[in-house]
């Protein structure tokens, strides 16, 4: 029996599949971005981000270098969460190692709150009237997250050095481990293309870690992205993030943290009614 003539339907369906899957492994962010502004935009038009006293530790000062690079006035910031594409890499922070139970099981205390807490600094981000994005490697499939390949496209590390290459400005955020070994918060900037205004302004607000940094082999910097470390995951900044009752708060807090230091360049001026440091209660 003949085989008969596909349908033009399943045809077109099958091209535009086939399209859609292409235009993800080549750049991730322009499908992502659609869906993730929509989610990050405040429900009102001044939604309140009420936040609380958050002691972030002790920090590097262990600055050599000078943001001096200016960037767009309309300079699209990409924020990316650290170990969002591999779960289990990442501190799981001084509760756990004392018994508790982890955030999220199967995945580091450290990666959940990265993801946490960079989705809250582009939601008040973009309330603050930047042009902010985060990215999620996984936001079509948060279930397990494993991408062994660090080149591979829909990573945090390719899609950054792609927006860094196309003129943004790309920030991964992480946290520290817990003492003796965690270093602090801090900046730790970026090696590839140079550093900008928005490192030094961070780097005021939350310190800095010199450019040979672990001898400049750090995954991220080589590729265009800074890191933020926003402190060791212990004491004070682990408590009130763990604790029900001050998560909420805790987390706008940091992000405010970040999003008033991002205002402060010449770059990156907020615009609207929601422009100013959040009280902290």
């Amino acid at each position: 029996m003949p085989h008969s003539a596909p349908c033009p339907l399943t045809q077109l369906a099958r091209q535009a599949k086939a399209a859609i899957y292409s235009l993800l492994l080549i750049n991730p962010v322009l499908l992502a971005q659609p869906l993730l502004a929509s989610e990050t935009l405040p429900s009102t038009v001044c939604e309140q981000f009420p936040t609380i006293a958050v002691d972030t530790g002790k920090r590097s000062e262990d600055k050599d270098w000078q943001g001096t690079q200016q960037l767009s006035p309309t300079v699209s910031i990409l924020v990316l969460a650290g170990h969002a594409d591999l779960q289990t890499s990442g501190t799981n922070g001084q509760a756990v190692a004392d018994g508790a139970d982890p955030m999220q099981p199967g995945m580091t205390d450290e990666a959940f709150w990265n993801l946490a807490t960079a989705q809250r600094i582009a939601r008040l981000g973009r309330q603050r009237g930047l042009n902010i994005f985060f990215y999620d490697p996984f936001f079509y499939d948060p279930v397990v997250r494993h991408i062994p390949d660090n080149d591979a496209p829909r990573t945090n590390w390719s899609t950054g050095k792609r927006h860094v290459e196309a003129g943004g400005y790309a920030l991964e955020i992480h946290y520290n481990a817990y003492s003796p070994d965690g270093t602090g918060s801090g900046i730790i900037p970026r090696v590839h293309e140079g550093q900008t205004v928005i490192d030094e302004y961070l780097a005021s607000e939350f310190g800095a870690f010199p450019l040979d940094f672990r001898r400049g082999n750090l995954g991220a910097p080589r590729r265009g992205i800074t890191i933020l470390e926003v402190g060791n995951l212990e004491g004070d900044l682990e408590e009130k993030l763990r604790d029900t009752a001050t998560r909420d708060r805790a987390l706008n807090a940091i992000a405010d943290r970040i999003v008033t230091a991002i205002e402060k360049t010449p770059i990156a001026k907020a615009i609207g009614a929601c422009s100013t440091p959040l009280p902290t209660r």
